[in-house]
This record gives structure tokens, sequence and C-alpha cells, in this order.
């Protein structure tokens, strides 16, 4: 059970690295715009519903592009309502709204995660 939990708890922390250095080089190789929501999918977990905004927005070249955001909630988005967009220059199809929910907590969530598990693997 200690070789699981060292198993699952180091695949967290890869993961969630990962995921951060994803959102950092976003955030410092990026650029930001204003997007909109103009529509959103319908996620079932379960018997759970989440709601993943879809936003479009103008990249530095004058490009159109729209992108399903990673992370949802409970209550439908606002068609039409405002949000920052952070996206990355050269490629434009990695983009993520500007906020704690759609950047930061999937890498924190993960690396969580794999303390706990790495802690449950030296407890034995």
């Amino acid at each position: 059970m200690r070789l699981y939990f060292a198993g699952v708890g180091i695949a967290c922390l890869i993961a969630a690295a990962w995921l951060a250095v994803r959102r950092v080089r976003v955030v410092w190789r990026g650029r930001i715009a204003v997007g909109r929501v103009v529509a959103f999918e319908t996620r079932t977990d379960d018997e759970s519903v989440s709601y993943l905004p879809v936003v479009a927005f103008v990249d530095e070249h004058g490009s159109l592009r729209r992108f399903t955001s990673v992370a949802g909630g409970s209550r439908r988005p606002a068609i039409g309502s405002a949000v920052t967009v952070r996206y990355l220059r050269d490629d434009s199809h990695t983009a993520y709204v500007s906020s704690f929910l759609h950047m930061w907590a999937a890498p924190l969530a993960f690396a969580i995660l794999g303390v706990v598990a790495l802690l449950a693997s030296a407890r034995g």
C-alpha cells in the first residue's frame, strides 16, 4: 500500500508541476485580451452538472479565437459577459480565463493530493 500511495503522490506532483508550468508560461509570455462568454458546455458527472463557459476573443493579430474554459460552475455563465483572457502570443489556442479558479485551482489541487498521498505512504 505504501508503494501505491507513493506512486499516486509522485504522479499527482508531476501533474501539478506540468499544469503550473503551462499557466506560468501564459502569465510570463502571454498576452491579455478581453473576451466574451458566447455559449457554455454542459458536463454531467455523477449527479452534478457543471457549466463551462465558451469564450471568444480577438488576439493581437486581429484573429477571432474561441475556446472552452477548463473550469466551470454549477450556474450557467451569463452569455455576453466580459472576461479577461490570457493567451500565448505564439499559440493563441492556449488560452485561459484569467481567474484563480480557471488558472490555478487544478495545479494546486494536484499538488495537495500529491503531498497527502506521499504523507500517507510515509506513515505506512
